[in-house]
């Protein structure tokens, strides 16, 4: 009977274990970064010529995503800008991650009057 305990109790370790790691990992989608030079919101905002059509990093917090699919979002950084990220070139649909982190390596365009990331590689922490 002892044995059957402490059985159970190792195999609720280990499943509470991995159940950990699992929530608490990184979530990525798309290809392996590339190394794209990181760079702010902000900055990218305030100087937008500087980076058009060139892949760039940025960090931030998403404060708004697609209800439907999660296909694109808008991050927010310390500075309070926030940008449009466009993500489905990526993958059809994307876990809600409203209030978490994201790491994204892609492109800033021109759309319309506004510029917008399109996403070729995202880390969702």
């Amino acid at each position: 009977m002892r044995k059957i305990l402490i059985l159970c109790a190792v195999v609720l370790v280990v499943g509470a274990g991995a159940l950990v790691w699992r929530l608490t990992r990184p979530q990525h989608f798309g290809p392996a970064f590339t190394g794209a030079p990181a760079t702010s919101i902000g900055d990218l905002l305030a100087k937008p010529e500087e980076h058009l059509d060139r892949d760039v990093t940025v960090e931030g917090t998403i404060s708004r995503q697609c209800p439907a699919t999660g296909c694109w979002l808008f991050l927010k950084d310390a500075s309070g800008k926030d940008v449009r990220v466009e993500m489905n070139k990526i993958a059809p649909k994307f876990p809600q991650r409203v209030g978490r982190n994201a790491l994204i390596e892609g492109r800033l365009a021109k759309a319309g009057d506004q510029y917008e990331l399109d996403a070729r590689a995202v880390e969702f922490k």
